[in-house]
């Protein structure tokens, strides 16, 4: 018999990875300051359940990296896609620019240096 899997468990095309980074939310009309990310992933994010923003809702996020030099941060555009007891999900909707897309690649092979799952194929949009 197989185990059911459990209802937190989600499939994606990239992997993610825990952080506890500083993250702000821009939309159209609010800025919201998240003391830290739960976890990311080269397509997207997961915040602290609150604040809240509405699914759908699209945005900026600036992702500030504290243990690289000062600085440092991921810019991209994306969309709330969760919003519930488990946390704000954010899916990246542009390609990141190159820069950013270098500094979450690094962020996340430090994290997750042996992962196959990771890295075949670097070039392409999570």
């Amino acid at each position: 018999m197989n185990p059911v899997p459990s209802p937190s468990t989600e499939h994606r095309a990239t992997s993610r990875v825990p952080i506890g980074y500083r993250v702000k939310v821009v939309t159209d009309d609010e800025m919201i300051a998240y003391a830290s990310a739960l976890n990311v992933g080269l397509g997207g994010l997961l915040l602290e359940p609150t604040p809240s923003l509405p699914v759908g809702r699209p945005c900026g996020v600036v992702i500030f990296l504290m243990d690289l030099e000062t600085g440092k941060r991921v810019v991209a555009r994306g969309i709330v896609v969760r919003s519930d007891v488990r946390g704000t999900a954010i899916q990246f909707t542009k390609a990141l620019e190159p820069a950013s897309r270098e500094l979450l690649e690094a962020l996340i092979h430090s994290r997750t240096p042996g992962d196959p799952a990771f890295g075949s194929d670097m070039g392409a949009a999570g």
